[in-house]
């Protein structure tokens, strides 16, 4: 169990991954960097760490993967987010949402379900021994994020023996790369944040020893707690009743 933000740093990975494999090569160092393989190429940070960029930039240099127990291969693009949380404003729909029971299959177990919209704040920081690769590395990544299919992503969140496929969209896909100064020489170093609106489930199922719909899901769902048939003479057919036995009519009645 890894959190329910574990999903959306290996969704972001996997974004990552996709534009790395369509850089163009056009500087001798990209074209080492496009055959590196992204393993080595773009990285995590624990945070965000715009403000420590030296400690960024040696401690990416400490990493034992590199040649003679030092990692000197540059360019390189460092990835982090933000330690803090801040929960969408009221202003993007459908950013919070109430506990209601919900089916996650046609005809399946009925659960409980909340949702919640986070504004995670992400940074990209590209380092390169010259600012050419710099800032092609910014050019094709902006024109990458700018891209209608690439404004949005899909995080994986797995819950007993489901998988839901949650949205999680990029506040502005407009990239602007600010030099970050260094002391160390002939190094540019350029960072852009990014906003994602992640969008996070919460399920709930009856616990252990409750009654429970005696299904084999996993988990089982909560049960039909009472079945209500109304007659609705607008329509001159039933109403549907819902799980809780409240009655739902097809005309508002």
């Amino acid at each position: 169990m890894n959190g329910d933000f574990f999903p959306l740093k290996q969704a972001f990975s996997e974004y990552m991954a996709r534009f790395y494999a369509g850089l163009h090569p056009d500087t001798k160092a990209m074209q080492e960097y496009t055959s590196r393989g992204i393993a080595r190429s773009i990285i995590w940070a624990p945070d965000r760490m715009v403000d420590a960029a030296e400690d960024m930039l040696a401690s990416y240099r400490k990493n034992a993967s590199g040649p003679a127990g030092a990692n000197s291969l540059l360019p390189v693009i460092i990835v982090a987010m933000a330690k803090d949380y801040i929960p969408t404003g009221g202003d993007w729909g459908g950013r919070q949402v109430s506990h209601r029971l919900v089916s996650l299959v046609e005809g399946g177990s009925v659960y409980g379900y909340r949702q919640a919209m986070g504004d995670i704040r992400t940074q990209v920081v590209i380092i390169a021994a010259e600012s050419a690769t710099a800032r092609s590395l910014a050019a094709q990544l902006a024109l990458f994020v700018a891209e209608i299919q690439n404004r949005r992503f899909y995080c994986a969140h797995e819950w007993g023996q489901y998988q839901l496929q949650m949205p999680c969209m990029l506040e502005n896909p407009d990239l602007f790369f600010s030099p970050v100064p260094t002391e160390q020489p002939n190094i540019t170093l350029l960072a852009a944040d990014i906003t994602l609106k992640a969008t996070f489930p919460y399920l709930d199922a009856p616990k252990a020893g409750e009654p429970n719909d005696g299904t084999a899901n996993n988990p089982p769902g909560y049960p039909l707690l009472a079945q209500v048939d109304v007659f609705d003479h607008a329509v001159n057919v039933p109403s549907s009743s819902t799980q809780d036995g409240t009655v739902w009519s097809p005309t508002g009645y």
